[in-house]
């Protein structure tokens, strides 16, 4: 699931769910965060959350970027990014409310 707004740089940007997968020493592959029965789309703690935008450099071109998001504060950078707050304000609440 992706939630962004328009593709303006400078903008929201955009909130991503992942998983990481990890070669156990028994080589197995583990799939984190660990869910107990299926992953389900919908709950905010069954992934990883991360934030990816663009920064414009002084030379004009544009940078991408991601930062990782905390599993409560996924609703609050959701919201955000449904009201288009700007990326600088977004990125500060990520800063405080860690």
């Amino acid at each position: 699931m992706k939630l962004r707004t328009n593709h303006t740089p400078g903008c929201s940007g955009t909130l991503c769910q992942r998983t990481k997968k990890k070669k156990l020493k028994n080589g197995k592959i583990q799939e984190y965060p660990i869910v107990i029965g299926e992953r389900d789309r919908n709950n905010i703690i069954h992934w990883f959350w991360h934030l990816s935008f663009k920064l414009k450099q002084t030379d004009g071109s544009f940078k991408s970027s991601t930062v990782s998001v905390r599993s409560k504060q996924v609703e609050a950078i959701q919201n955000f990014i449904a009201n288009n707050i700007q990326l600088e304000a977004i990125l500060s609440y990520l800063q405080s409310s860690k």
